[in-house]
């Protein structure tokens, strides 16, 4: 189970360790919080006998640097985030392929035609429509979407990047997910 870091004006950025999460706080670098509390780490004895603590919720906010924008400021395709962004669904035939092995990344414009490697030129295909459609066009292929490929923002590809995320951390998240996106009906 992972912290949800945003940065100060609440954008998903990243998934931490409760061991980062604890150190943002030790920084006094967390700008503020949601959720429950999901990790305590004990410190030392106080004169007065009490336990010092450090604790974590769900969700912090990261203040100042705390981040590396550069790294977390675009969505990266991978075939993991692109399947996951497509429910595994071929955008061809619209067969449920659970095996990703049987799955492949398929260009709406070849990339022998021109077409470039990014979210909106890309779909999810069976390996046997890849091979159907192979360097063709659409058109040339005799072939149709059954969806329209997007790029996913922020708030979809941290759904997109964590199997086990708690219910407050997922309310969080699906309000900054678009109407459009297909994540909406995997949360449903």
């Amino acid at each position: 189970m992972a912290v949800l870091a945003l940065d100060i004006s609440g954008t998903p950025r990243t998934w931490v360790s409760h061991d980062e999460a604890i150190a943002y706080h030790a920084k006094n670098l967390v700008a503020w919080t949601l959720g429950d509390v999901i990790a305590r780490y004990r410190g030392g004895y106080r004169i007065d006998g009490t336990q010092s603590y450090l604790e974590t919720p769900s969700i912090i906010a990261i203040r100042g640097e705390g981040f590396n924008f550069k790294k977390h400021n675009k969505v990266i395709l991978t075939n993991k985030t692109l399947f996951a962004r497509d429910r595994s669904i071929c955008g061809y035939c619209g067969v449920h392929v659970s095996n990703h092995t049987k799955l492949s990344r398929d260009h709406i414009v070849p990339r022998y035609h021109g077409g470039i490697d990014e979210w909106t030129n890309v779909v999810t295909a069976c390996i046997p429509c890849n091979q159907k459609k192979g360097c063709k066009s659409l058109k040339q292929s005799g072939m149709e979407l059954l969806y329209i490929p997007y790029e996913p923002n922020h708030y979809e590809n941290m759904i997109l990047q964590n199997r086990s995320i708690l219910a407050d951390q997922m309310d969080y998240l699906i309000s900054g997910v678009p109407k459009h996106s297909r994540i909406l009906q995997m949360a449903a």
